[in-house]
Parts: structure tokens; sequence; C-alpha cells
């Protein structure tokens, strides 16, 4: 019968001479959590994204390869590996704010439709307007022409000249800018790494601790979400299921992320 996940790790520790208090300020992980899981008292641990981690933690301080202890933990528990299981469900109820707002779309019918009954009105005052009269011309009182006068040749004989109309030119309409389309933000732990997170999704702090191996969170965002990630080579971050890209410029990188825009590294 081969040896459980918690005899092979106890037999490596020892075999390095390590105690559980050296081994819990290695790994940060409390020495009776560490008993439990070489006892193989899954019970009394927490659920199993935090056992994968542990046992990950352990093995590469113990120089062990975590892939064969990460197979026998799954085969002696009956665990299934498949990450959609363990995905946070999405959020089915709209939040408040949304259930009150006007669609986007319903506010650009009503805008367009004020902005043409403002158009047809101003058209019809133009068309019904009178035009003003002619300035009438001035008679000179006592004289009286001699003999009629024929201009020379070459010259046009002058008459009133009518006033110049103005050309009517159409007013601008104004057009109205889209909202920002609401998206879905993801974000997925590889199964051998952790990291620690900060999100901040449309100007409140959505979650801030660490996600271990194999763990996923999701949300709705409307506006925009700030990710501040502190180890990135272990997180994947999706916009509606397309992954971006994750700056490795800055130790703990911090991505501002819209629903139109591309990701904005800090």
């Amino acid at each position: 019968m081969s040896e459980s996940v918690g005899e092979r790790l106890s037999a490596a520790r020892r075999s390095k001479g390590k105690s559980l208090i050296e081994v819990e300020a290695a790994t940060r992980i409390r020495a009776k959590l560490l008993e439990a899981l070489e006892k193989g008292n899954y019970d009394v641990l927490p659920n199993a994204a935090y056992v994968r981690g542990y046992i990950i933690s352990v093995a590469k301080y113990l120089e062990m390869d975590p892939g064969p202890l990460l197979a026998a933990y799954a085969s002696e528990t009956g665990e299934q590996t498949n990450r959609e299981q363990m995905r946070v469900p999405r959020q089915v109820v709209p939040s408040r704010e949304r259930q009150h707002a006007i669609p986007w779309g319903t506010a650009l019918l009503i805008a367009g439709g004020l902005v043409a009954i403002a158009l047809a009105v101003w058209l019809v005052g133009l068309l019904t307007a009178e035009p003003e009269p002619l300035p009438p011309v001035p008679n000179v009182a006592g004289t009286t022409p001699t003999a009629e006068t024929t201009p020379p040749p070459g010259t046009v004989e002058t008459g009133t000249v009518a006033p110049d109309t103005e050309t009517a030119t159409m007013p601008e309409i104004p057009t109205d800018t889209p909202a920002s389309d609401p998206f879905t933000l993801s974000i997925d732990i590889a199964d051998d790494g952790a990291s620690w997170l900060r999100v901040t999704v449309d100007g409140l702090k959505a979650y801030e601790g660490t996600l271990a191996g194999g763990q996923s969170k999701e949300w709705e965002v409307n506006e925009s979400a700030i990710v501040r990630v502190g180890k990135p080579s272990s997180v994947t971050i999706r916009r509606d299921g397309d992954e971006l890209e994750i700056p490795s410029a800055a130790e703990t990188p911090e991505m501002t992320i819209t629903s139109t825009e591309p990701a904005v590294a800090e």
C-alpha cells in the first residue's frame, strides 16, 4: 500500500531534520495545521483549495515535487479537480442601481426624439414667418423732368436693388456619447501558485486577500475596475473572457480596466 500524502511529507521533514515549528516559520502555516496534514486529518483543515496550497508550500520547502502529492491528495479525498466547480457563481440578481437605471439605448431614443421635436418647431417657424416689405422709393417734391434722358452707350441703368436675404443655416444637432457597457471581470490563480489581490469595482473595494492555487473569482463591472496584483506570474485576468496582459515592470502592478479602453498599468 502506497504512503499517504501526510506520511510522505512527514518522512521528508524528518529526513531533513526539520521540526514542525521550523516548517511553520518558513511556510507561515500554523504547526497544528501541519500536524493535521501529516496525519491525514483533512476534516480539521480548511477547504480543499487551502489544503492544496499547504501541500505546495510544504513540498517546495522540503524540495519535493508537489505534482505527485497533489494527485495523491485528490485520490485520497475523491476530489474533482475540475476548476469550473470552484468558480464563484455569477451574480444573477442585478444591483439596486442597475435595476432603477435607464438603459443607455432608451436614453438615446429619448434624446433623439427631443432633438427632432425642437428641429420641427424651428422649421415651422421659419416657413411661416412673413417676409419683411421692401423700403419705398422716395419722391422729390416740386421737381418735374423737362426731357427724357438717355444713358450713354456702355452704361447700365441702375434701379432699385433688393436687399440680400440671409441664407438659413441648419443648427448643429448634438450627439450623445454612449455610456460604457458593463463587463465581466474574472481572475484565476494558477494551480501551482497563490497571490495576494486587491480589487476595486466602480469605486468600491470588492475584494482584498490571498487566493490559493486553482481558485478564481468573478465580478460584474458597470464602469471600471482597479486590480492590484501581488504575484503576476500566478494570476490570469480576463475581461468578458478575453485575457489581459499584466505588466511586469512594477513589483506589485496595478491595472485600471474599463469596457472599451485597454487596461492601463500604474
